[in-house]
């Protein structure tokens, strides 16, 4: 498999994770996205349970094939590689999650090894610099910190008691902008790279 073929999985992944809430959002019956979380969606003994366990699985898996894409990339690339040893805190809080569902004391023990995601976003803009084509995979770190950083609008009563899915919502959406930003900038690059070579010969 390819560097490039494992990169689409950074693509491929948001696609599965927000499919799979919007599926089981409806197995689940009477589900509010805005008021109800993600983990309910997977809650034992709920009807959705197996599907969305299932799917999040899937989800840490392709994680894994993702990060094989980022670090081949960042090697042929020249990159540096520091932000790749972030990513598989997304493999494991997934993984968990597939394993642990709500309603077992296990579930919410992997809730810190989110932040590690906003350090990789952070990386990315400050460690990769000095290319220009760069820039877009930079912004969209930088825009997916500052969507997951919403998390921390759960110290707002007002907006927690409320919509506490929505705010959850924001931070996946971080790490979806993130990984597609990835996706798309780092296949442009290793293009770009492989079209010069063959000019070259």
């Amino acid at each position: 498999m390819n560097i490039k073929t494992l990169l689409y999985t950074g693509i491929l992944i948001p696609i599965v994770f927000w499919g799979s809430t919007i599926i089981c959002g409806f197995i689940h019956g009477h589900y509010n996205h805005l008021s109800g979380t993600v983990s309910e969606l997977g809650a034992i003994g709920s009807p959705s349970e197996p599907l969305m366990a299932t799917l999040t699985m899937f989800g840490a898996i392709l994680s894994m094939f993702f990060i094989m894409g980022v670090y081949g990339a960042c090697k042929q690339l020249g990159l540096n590689i520091i932000p790749v040893f972030t990513l598989p805190a997304f493999t494991f809080m997934m993984g968990w999650a597939a394993m642990f569902h709500l309603g077992n004391h296990l579930h919410s023990a992997t809730g810190p090894v989110f932040f590690i995601l906003f350090l990789g976003a952070l990386l990315v803009a400050i460690l990769w610099r000095g290319k220009k084509e760069l820039v877009s995979v930079r912004i969209s770190s930088l825009l997916g910190l500052a969507l997951m950083l919403l998390i921390f609008l759960r110290f707002v009563p007002a907006i927690e008691n409320t919509y506490p899915g929505l705010i959850q919502r924001f931070a996946h959406l971080g790490w979806s902008v993130w990984f597609t930003g990835l996706s798309i900038g780092l296949i442009r690059l290793v293009s770009l790279q492989e079209n010069q070579q063959l000019l070259n010969h």
